[in-house]
């Protein structure tokens, strides 16, 4: 297993995103949300220092149905509640975590169109 450490604030982190969540050209808020159970809930993204963009879109299961978008990780935990672990994975040095989007609204639209506002899209889907 890989080592855990931490990720400094000016690293980025690449996270894939659905064709389903562009409408008319625009990336939805719906499009963050923690998957899995326990400590193993969050978003995940993969971190820089060991991923590209296009090794973080090929780990989806087709690469052409999804875009990255980038964090920079100090910008995410700059949003209120949020936390930013490296959380690696046997085969993914690169996986981490945004967590901390509350499951009930308003809350959790309020923190979704902040990490709407801290993206930048690297690669669109198509």
């Amino acid at each position: 297993m890989w080592e855990i450490e931490l990720i400094p604030d000016d690293a980025i982190l690449y996270y894939r995103v659905h064709k389903g969540f562009v409408v008319e050209g625009q990336l939805i808020p719906g499009a963050f949300k923690e998957r899995g159970e326990g400590k193993n809930r969050g978003m995940s993204t993969d971190w820089n220092k060991y991923s590209t963009v296009e090794e973080a879109r090929s780990r989806s299961k087709n690469a052409k149905d999804n875009g990255i978008v980038s964090f920079i990780v100090g910008e995410a935990r700059n949003i209120k509640d949020i936390v930013v672990e490296h959380a690696p994975q046997p085969d993914n040095q690169a996986h981490s975590h945004i967590k901390g989007i509350p499951q009930k609204k308003p809350m959790k639209t309020r923190i979704r169109r902040q990490l709407l506002d801290a993206c930048t899209w690297e690669v669109k889907p198509g």
